[in-house]
C-alpha cells in the first residue's frame, strides 16, 4: 500500500526540521564554549562566551590586555585627529605661497622699473626687495615641504596605531586560550596555546617595525620643521624685524 500525499508530506516536514535542526548544532559547536574560529583579522580566536563561567579573578590577564585594546583605539582616534587637521595647516600654507608668489613678481617688476628708471637708491632698494620676496618664497616652500612629510609621518603613527591594535587583539585571544586550556574548557577543537603565542608575536613584531617606521618619519619631519623655520627666521631679519 503507498503512503498517502499527506503522510509524504509530513515525513519530508520532519526530515526538513530534522536536518535544520542538526545543521544548527554543527555551526554552533565550532564556537560555542569557545570554539577556535576564523575572523577579525586573526586566524586563532577564542568566543567571548567561553570566558562566562571563569571567575574574574582568573581573568585578569584578559581584562589587561583588553585595556590595551582601548589604548590602541584611541591612538588611532588620535592620529585621524592630526591627520583632519593637517589638512587645514596645509590650505593655509598653500594661501601662504600664493601670497608669497605674489610679492616676488612684484619684487620682480619693481627691479625692472628701477633699472629703467636709472635710480642707483632705487634699484638697491629693489635688489633688497627681490631678495626678500625670495626668501618668503623659499620659507613657503619650506613650509609645505614639512607639510607634507608631517602628513608621511601622521599616516605612519596611524599605521602603528593599526599595528598595535592588531597586536592587542592577539594578545587579548592568547590570554582568553590560556585561561581555556588551565580551566579545561571543552572546546570544539582543542586549543593549542602555541599557535596563539605564534600568533602574538608576529603581531607584536609587526607593530614595533611599524613603530620604528614612524619614529624615522618622525625624524624626518622634525628636520624639515627646522630647515623652514630658520628661513622664517631669516626672512624675517630680512625684513627688518
Amino acid at each position: 500500500m503507498r503512503p498517502s500525499k499527506t503522510a509524504s508530506k509530513r515525513a519530508s516536514k520532519r526530515a526538513s526540521k530534522t536536518e535544520h535542526v542538526s545543521l544548527a548544532v554543527v555551526v554552533a559547536a565550532g564556537t560555542l564554549f569557545g570554539g577556535v574560529v576564523c575572523g577579525g583579522g586573526l586566524s586563532y580566536k577564542v568566543e567571548d562566551s567561553a570566558m562566562d563561567s571563569v571567575p574574574s579573578a582568573d581573568r585578569m590577564a584578559v581584562f589587561d590586555a583588553r585595556r590595551d585594546v582601548e589604548i590602541a583605539q584611541g591612538e588611532r582616534r588620535t592620529a585621524d585627529s592630526q591627520l583632519d587637521g593637517l589638512d587645514r595647516d596645509r590650505d593655509i600654507a598653500d594661501k601662504e605661497r600664493q601670497q608669497a608668489q605674489l610679492e616676488v613678481e612684484k619684487a620682480a617688476a619693481e627691479l625692472e622699473a628701477s633699472v629703467a628708471a636709472r635710480d642707483e637708491n632705487r634699484h638697491a632698494a629693489a635688489n633688497h626687495g627681490k631678495d626678500v620676496a625670495d626668501l618668503g618664497m623659499k620659507a613657503a616652500e619650506a613650509k609645505l615641504d614639512w607639510l607634507a612629510q608631517k602628513k608621511t609621518w601622521y599616516k605612519a603613527n596611524r599605521s602603528a596605531a593599526d599595528a598595535h591594535l592588531a597586536a592587542a587583539e592577539a594578545k587579548v585571544e592568547l590570554e582568553k586560550a590560556r585561561v581555556a586550556k588551565q580551566k579545561g574548557i571543552k572546546t570544539n577543537d582543542d586549543i593549542d596555546v602555541g599557535k596563539f603565542e605564534s600568533q602574538s608575536k608576529g603581531r607584536d613584531s609587526d607593530w614595533q617595525s611599524a613603530k620604528k617606521d614612524a619614529e624615522s618619519e618622525q625624524k624626518s619631519a622634525q628636520k624639515l620643521e627646522e630647515k623652514w623655520k630658520d628661513l622664517v627666521s631669516q626672512h624675517s631679519k630680512a625684513q627688518g624685524g
